[in-house]
């Protein structure tokens, strides 16, 4: 049978096509989920099939798993809604099929015939298309041949209709080239940060009366966490291998088994270039010293590539005789003729490393450790069946910890706490969640180490006496001060300031800034010193007030964005085919929920319940 050729790209769409149809048809053909339910329900006339809805749902849920690097339950996956966006997309489809139905769009016979030879499961040996291998390829997936070419030929003319919407979206150049331009302007501004020196009034200085008011409006500052005291019991490898001695053999056996690791010779990075005489070698180097040639053009005139003669990092017992020669060098280079086992070579050094060489007494220490610590954790296996033993037995933490190696210990724990147990995620995890209900189970720490614990009571926030937190009181106080005098103090200075009056005239410390585009930072400045400098017009200065910083700017000059400069146009095409992409999608949204509104839609949701349920679990 004559088949016309077709692109690779057309081919590939098909049998993606045609892969996708079969794969959802596994376990939900004609056997369905009852031994005959192949359907959700219609769109219109066109039914809305489980396998469709399987491949969307699988689609989803996929994707989503990709963006969060962890496998969905199924009640995540219901949860974010992505059974819901499935089914959508799943109704939009067969809703645009309704309306190409309508229109009385189709495609024609030949060209379905042409895309069904095509694929490869439905050939014999000789590569052509085998009527019988076609029967029974359908026959393995529930599917009949005519809703296999029904639905190739749905999606042909589904995508034609599609990619016509698709394609026919542009918008005009202009729009682009406003934002192009927006991005790419730059400014010159200049900023000054005030600080306590500024101040002529020099420090602040308070009334007891100030502190005590200071001290009473603003309660947030000094009231303790409200908070959990927990008692715990642990332990970790760290903790277990103080107590751990190893001895001097077990430390020099640990040394020469990672001799590699403490004794890195001195090495060189070299090329190695061989000639098949001693004065074929010695003319290329006389060549390459009076400068007729470079080094590479003689590997590229024997018919070589650097990659051919490079050694890698050699050491100088490696190199054989050559070794001393090469190793000579005390700087990069080349040097040469050299005899080896291949002939007559020169060398070219790209890199001299000078090796590292550990005795055993520089590194008994670490040695010392690693071993202590690697022993530790075998130790804590046995020691966590233990404890494990007696917290089911009944024993209370302060038992545990009297038969046991565990430390017993307790902690006013807050989200905030931080320190010993409290740097370890999996504490914080169970602290945040244990409640006087909870009974102590022994866990373990990402260290390898242990841990257990028991709530005790709630330890409720409390508003410190001043004579408690009196210098947490004078700090703060005086921050807050020195903050409203700044602010004053620019107040004042920042309507003087102009092009002709510079911050530096004003005895502040002018900082310039040049060519700064709207996504550039200055370094030791506030994020939004960039912003502020572009919305506030040149030639008039402004303040930038944060919690830690009083600053004043003043932009000096703006440059418009040179629309010729090639960056500039690679950014205008950039977000030209970003916007037209953008805007026709939405364009195809509207368009496929338009055709969505004009039908019915009739999904069973005890079917759909019933679907969920066997996909996802079987997801």
């Amino acid at each position: 049978m004559a088949t016309k050729k077709k692109s690779g790209a057309s081919k590939f769409a098909v049998y993606v096509i045609v892969g996708l149809l079969m794969f959802g048809m596994i376990g939900f053909g004609a056997a369905g989920l009852n031994g005959t339910q192949r359907n959700l329900g219609t769109v219109g006339e066109k039914n809305v099939t489980i396998s469709s809805y399987n491949n969307a749902l699988q689609s989803e849920v996929r994707r989503f798993q990709e963006q969060i690097g962890r496998v969905l339950t199924q009640q995540e996956v219901q949860a974010i809604g992505l059974d819901q966006q499935a089914l959508n997309r799943v109704i939009n489809t067969r809703a645009l099929d309704q309306l190409v139905t309508d229109l009385g769009l189709s495609v024609g016979d030949e060209r379905v015939r042409s895309q069904v030879i095509e694929i490869p499961a439905f050939q014999g040996l000789d590569g052509q298309f085998d009527r019988l291998a076609y029967t029974e390829a359908l026959k393995r997936y529930n599917l009949n041949e005519v809703d296999f070419e029904t639905s190739l030929r749905e999606d042909t003319i589904r995508n034609a209709v599609q990619q016509a919407v698709l394609s026919s979206i542009e918008m005009p150049s202009a729009y682009s080239q406003a934002i192009a331009s927006y991005i790419s302007e730059t400014r010159d501004f200049s900023w000054a940060r005030l600080e306590q020196d500024d101040l002529v009034t020099g420090t602040p200085v308070f009334t007891e009366a100030e502190l005590v008011k200071f001290h009473l409006e603003n309660p947030e500052e000094f009231t303790t966490p409200a908070a959990k005291t927990i008692t715990y019991i642990w332990l970790t490898p760290t903790i277990l291998a103080k107590d751990i001695v190893v001895s001097d053999e077990a430390l020099r056996s640990a040394y020469n088994t990672r001799i590699d690791e403490f004794i890195q010779q001195p090495s060189r990075l070299v090329e190695r270039l061989i000639f098949s005489t001693q004065k074929e070698a010695q003319d290329a180097i006389e060549t390459i010293t009076e400068g007729k040639a470079s080094f590479d053009q003689i590997v590229q005139n024997r018919g070589l590539t650097l990659q051919d003669i490079d050694l890698g990092e050699v050491t100088e017992i490696s190199l054989g005789a050559a070794g001393p020669l090469v190793f000579g060098l005390t700087e990069p280079g080349m040097v040469g003729p050299a005899d080896t086992d291949l002939g007559p070579a020169i060398f070219r050094v790209n890199a001299i490393l000078d090796g590292n060489i550990q005795t055993f007494e520089m590194v008994q220490e670490q040695l010392l450790n690693d071993a202590a610590i690697d022993i530790a954790i075998n130790n804590i296996a046995g020691i966590s069946e233990e404890v494990d033993d007696l917290l089911a037995g009944g024993a209370t933490l302060e038992d545990v910890a009297a038969e046991t190696q565990m430390t017993l210990g307790s902690i006013d724990w807050h989200i905030a706490t931080e320190g010993g147990i409290s740097d370890y995620e999996e504490f914080q995890t169970a602290a945040a969640t244990l409640t006087t209900e909870d009974f102590p189970t022994l866990a373990t720490l990402n260290n390898n180490g242990l841990f257990a614990i028991r709530f005790e009571t709630d330890v409720p926030a409390v508003f410190q006496k001043l004579e408690i937190v009196r210098e947490d009181v004078i700090t703060a106080w005086l921050a807050k001060t020195v903050q409203q005098q700044l602010v004053a103090l620019a107040a004042v200075i920042a309507p003087q300031v102009s092009i002709d009056a510079p911050l530096a005239s004003f005895g502040l410390v002018e900082n310039t800034e040049d060519n700064m585009a709207r996504s550039a930072s200055v370094d030791g400045a506030p994020p939004a010193l960039v912003f502020k400098a572009f919305e506030t017009p040149v030639g008039t200065a402004t303040i930038l007030e944060s919690s830690s910083d009083i600053i004043i700017l003043i932009p000096r000059a703006e440059h418009a964005a040179d629309l010729d400069n090639d960056q500039v146009k690679s950014i205008q095409k950039i977000l030209g085919n970003r916007i037209n992409t953008a805007l026709a999608q939405d364009v195809f949204e509207a368009f496929s929920k338009a055709s969505r509104e004009a039908l019915d839609v009739n999904i069973n949701p005890t079917t759909l319940r019933a679907v969920n349920s066997s996909l996802l679990a079987g997801g």
